[in-house]
């Protein structure tokens, strides 16, 4: 039983690894706004990642993905932690979501669900940051506040529909991958027929 559930464990860690890289890559698809914002492909990968692994594995893949990308940026880097704290929630609602009632990213609807969830939840907490550093940290004139939150808006207004929709076209495809090669069934084998289907 334990080297069952450490096999389990393994795989889990190895395909949180694996998108956390891919997640990592996908960052550097990106078209500046400005100073202050990007579109840009990694939200698409952390809302993979929770309908492909599930909320607590696929919000760390994504996370961590993202993590790792800020340091390649002095910009970035001193709010990795916060990126990973707000990216993760992308994959865990996504996840969340998309897993309901017996599904593992097979329904349409719960997978466009829960990456609209992810999303939001993301979009809310970087304003918030943003809010708050400018507000009560770096203490801009409201003025400034104000405009560089309709930056944001307008930049949230093309990132969120942009990462629905390649995220819905790209997860059937990921997902049939997985179940093709075995790995779907190694990462959830109560799907198939319980604790016996991890031999």
């Amino acid at each position: 039983m334990s080297s069952r559930k450490s096999k389990v464990s393994v795989y889990t860690l190895s395909a949180i690894g694996v998108m956390a890289a891919v997640s990592f890559i996908s960052n550097f698809i990106s078209i500046p706004i400005g100073t202050l914002t990007r579109i840009h492909m990694g939200n698409v990968f952390c809302s993979l990642s929770g309908i492909l692994l599930g909320p607590v594995p696929g919000g760390l893949a994504g996370g961590l993905g993202a993590f790792f990308y800020d340091f390649t940026n002095p910009l970035y880097t001193a709010e990795a932690p916060i990126t990973l704290f707000n990216k993760f929630f992308i994959g865990f609602f996504a996840g969340l979501i998309s897993h309901r009632g017996g599904h593992y990213g097979d329904k349409a609807s719960l997978n466009l669900a829960g990456t609209l969830a992810g999303n939001i939840a993301y979009t809310l907490l970087f304003y918030l940051k943003n809010i708050i550093n400018e507000v009560f940290i770096l203490r801009l004139e409201s003025g400034t506040v104000i405009a560089n939150l309709l930056v944001r808006l307008s930049t949230s207004a093309l990132q969120i529909p942009l990462t629905i929709i390649v995220t819905m076209v790209l997860a059937p495809f990921f997902l049939k991958a997985m179940e093709k090669s075995g790995i779907h069934k190694k990462l959830f084998p109560h799907r198939y027929g319980g604790a016996a289907a991890a031999h």
